[in-house]
């Protein structure tokens, strides 16, 4: 059996940007609430899975683990509410509960903030020791990667970024504001608004030179215009998730502070066929560019509802007066078919 088997790694690296090789944690509390723009709340707007977390009901000093993409998340859930004070002996327990199950997994490498040591005022050192002394007798070496991480409560209480929704077209929108739209890696647009950006751009063979996979950006640009193609999925017929639109999201904002794009147009991303919800779609929006002075429109389009409108017939059998229901939308030339229809 090896001791001191642990390698403890500090790094400046943000943990959002740690390697998909390195399994991820944090600490939270035991409902799994988190105030606005802390670690805890941008892990579940970014990753979700809150109400399947509330129902495991884990008690502090334990640890919940999701599942994404093959990568572990685990919680460590160090104290029963956001008002509680966290102990050392708390996060000790949540650590030794984490090991455990990176043992049963073989689990080699995670990813971590220095865990309970902002708002929650414990001494780096000492919780240093405590990882130190959970993983040292371990069957094969650890190494734990401590990442920097931003409370962005401040920023997101007055964000740079403004977001404004509006009603229409997102072809209508002004020259000078950047196109956006998600896609699937194999750019397989053959329905809803990626065929309109299919028909309007084309360029079908560019974007897949690109070789963009889930969590990045394939870009175009057409008449000093930047089309942003976000790949959310690798098939069509998958599901985007809010995972990889956070990343895409990010692989978008490099671009733009390359290239001093500060203006974009964009629908209700993933919340069409998806099914993403537009408020955390929305919220992601605030997080990544909440440092950034971008305008962004958020077009949506409702339908018209449908009218109907009633008709007049005579019944040729009993030469009663019926009525049908005909939807407005229909022209005077066509009613004649409801009539040829009509099962009388």
């Amino acid at each position: 059996m090896a001791t001191a088997n642990v390698k403890i790694i500090e790094s400046k690296l943000d943990i959002f940007q740690a390697p998909q090789s390195y399994a991820l944690a944090h600490a939270v509390e035991s409902s799994f609430s988190a105030l606005r723009g802390t670690l805890a709340w941008q892990f579940s707007l970014i990753y979700g899975d809150v109400e399947e977390l509330r129902q495991r009901r884990v008690a502090r000093g334990n640890c919940a683990v999701l599942e994404h993409n093959a990568r572990f998340v685990y919680y460590l859930v160090t104290k029963s509410s956001i008002y509680d004070a966290t102990t050392y002996e708390d996060v000790q327990a949540a650590l030794i509960c984490m090991r455990e199950h990176m043992r049963s997994h073989e689990i080699t490498k995670v990813a971590m903030p220095r865990i309970c040591c902002g708002n929650d005022g414990l001494d780096w050192k000492q919780v240093k020791r405590l990882m130190q002394q959970t993983f040292a007798h371990g069957e094969y070496p650890i190494e734990i990667l401590v990442c920097e991480h931003e409370d962005m409560s401040k920023e997101l209480a007055a964000p740079k970024c403004q977001i404004t929704e509006a009603k229409g077209n997102l072809f209508s929108a002004p020259e000078n504001f950047a196109l956006v739209h998600s896609v699937s890696a194999d750019f397989a647009m053959c329905a809803g608004i990626n065929l309109q950006f299919r028909c309007k751009f084309g360029q079908m063979d560019e974007l897949k030179r690109q070789h963009r996979h889930t969590g990045n950006v394939a870009v175009l640009e057409q008449g000093g215009r930047f089309i942003y193609n976000l790949v959310t999925k690798e098939r069509s017929h998958e599901k985007c998730t809010y995972t990889a639109l956070y990343y895409a999201l990010l692989a978008m904002r490099e671009h733009m502070r390359e290239n001093n794009v500060t203006k974009l147009a964009i629908p209700r991303l993933g919340c069409g066929i998806d099914r993403l919800d537009w408020l955390r779609v929305r919220s992601l929006l605030e997080l990544v560019f909440a440092d950034d002075k971008v305008d962004i429109i958020a077009f949506f389009y409702t339908p018209p509802p449908m009218v109907k409108a009633s008709m007049n017939i005579v019944c040729p059998t009993c030469h009663h007066m019926k009525t049908i229901q005909i939807p407005r939308s229909v022209s005077a030339s066509r009613q004649s078919l409801y009539r040829e229809k009509t099962p009388f």
